[in-house]
This record gives C-alpha cells, sequence and structure tokens, in this order.
C-alpha cells in the first residue's frame, strides 16, 4: 500500500465495526502491514501543530475523496494487515504526508513530557 493514500478500514478498536477513512503513514517491512492514523470528521479533536486539518482551505481537498472535512490524528494509530484495507478513496500531498511524519518523530523522541507539551 502506498504511503500517503487514504483508505478505507475498520479500526481494530472500533466498536461499530464501521468502515472509516485513514491515511497510510508507513508501511513496515516484511509483512507490508501499514501504519496509519484515523481521519475523523469530529474537526474540534484536532491539535494545532500537531494533526493536519483537511478542509476546504487545504489546497489539494479534492484528490483526498473525503466527502467532508476531516481531521488527520496522529493520536488515533493502528497498525494494519494489507488485507484489512477495504479501498482507497484518495491521497495527500507528499508535503502533508512528511508533516504528519516530521510531527509523530518529533513527539516520540522527546525526552521529557513537558517537552512533548510543548509540541502540541
Amino acid at each position: 500500500m502506498e504511503e500517503g493514500k487514504i483508505i478505507l478500514t475498520i479500526f481494530p478498536q472500533d466498536t461499530e465495526k464501521k468502515l472509516r477513512p485513514a491515511l497510510v503513514l508507513r508501511e513496515f517491512p516484511k509483512y507490508n502491514d501499514v501504519l496509519v492514523c484515523g481521519i475523523s470528521s469530529r474537526l474540534q479533536q484536532y491539535i494545532p501543530q500537531f494533526d493536519i486539518l483537511l478542509d476546504e482551505h487545504y489546497p489539494d481537498f479534492q484528490i483526498t475523496g473525503l466527502k467532508s472535512a476531516g481531521v488527520c490524528r496522529l493520536s488515533m494509530l493502528t497498525m494494519l494487515p494489507e488485507k484489512n484495507i477495504a479501498g482507497t478513496l484518495g491521497e495527500v500531498s507528499e508535503a502533508v504526508h512528511f508533516t504528519l511524519l516530521k510531527n509523530l518523530a518529533e513527539y516520540l523522541v522527546a525526552k521529557k513530557k513537558s517537552d512533548r507539551q510543548g509540541i502540541i
């Protein structure tokens, strides 16, 4: 599965078992599992300088395949086997994909909790 694609999947923790959009952040070697972040229509969950808001102001909104605005939530991560991907909606730009990876990496490598709070 190509990184930066917006896919449809059922999140393991989702009790409704409903197909939801997610963004492929990274494919992992050997078994083709992918790390994805959920895309939520609950815009109030947006964390500035951490998540990415995909709305009508996002320059490439039409290529996302989303029907309405959504938040790429880095705090909503899961690993999926490729077989759990039901389909592809669209994609985000390389710049957005890179920004999400950078934001996540900076948060993960921050040594102290106070440093992490400065990131988000």
